[in-house]
């Protein structure tokens, strides 16, 4: 009865390997065919529990759906009330500081850099109203942190932030 069970179970090993080979083969087959996977493919996701209890979810990576290739870098916000800053903070390995070009208005910033084949580009919807003239930004090992004071009164002004 032993050697009955163990030949069932190494039979049933045999297929469960079986099936997973050919799962892959049938991806692999799909995938050769298409241009969208002919490089390393990095994606992924952030979720958190913004202040007022909602979730909020951000994707990062390669945008296959993005015609210029570039990838969204992990970006956070974070507001420091008591000293009217919000800091933003992108995660951008790869790129020197001269690869660089940061632009933001009162509501949002737009970064894009590239080097070589790494290519990064996003634009963040700030949470608050910032003051643009006050953008200040520096990159170390490849995070770039830019900071700007919190505004009250509208001002559509579009301001280039130098990285440091």
């Amino acid at each position: 009865m032993r050697k009955n069970l163990r030949d069932m179970l190494d039979e049933l090993d045999r297929y469960f390997e079986d099936f997973e080979n050919d799962v892959q083969d049938a991806i692999r087959d799909r995938l050769a065919g298409t241009k969208l996977f002919a490089k390393p493919f990095v994606a992924g996701f952030q979720m958190r529990i913004g202040p007022e209890g909602k979730p909020s979810i951000q994707f990062f990576g390669d945008n296959p759906q993005q015609g210029d290739g570039a990838r969204s870098p992990l970006t956070e916000q974070i507001m420091d009330e008591k000293a009217g800053i919000l800091r933003l903070v992108m995660d951008m390995p790869g790129v020197e500081k001269s690869d660089i070009q940061v632009t933001a208005t009162e509501d949002s910033a737009s970064v894009k850099a590239e080097r070589g084949p790494r290519k990064y580009g996003a634009q963040v919807a700030f949470t608050v109203k910032v003051d643009p003239d006050t953008g200040k930004a520096e990159f170390k090992n490849g995070v770039l942190e830019i900071s700007f004071s919190l505004r009250d009164k509208a001002n559509k002004a579009y301001r280039r932030v130098n990285v440091v």
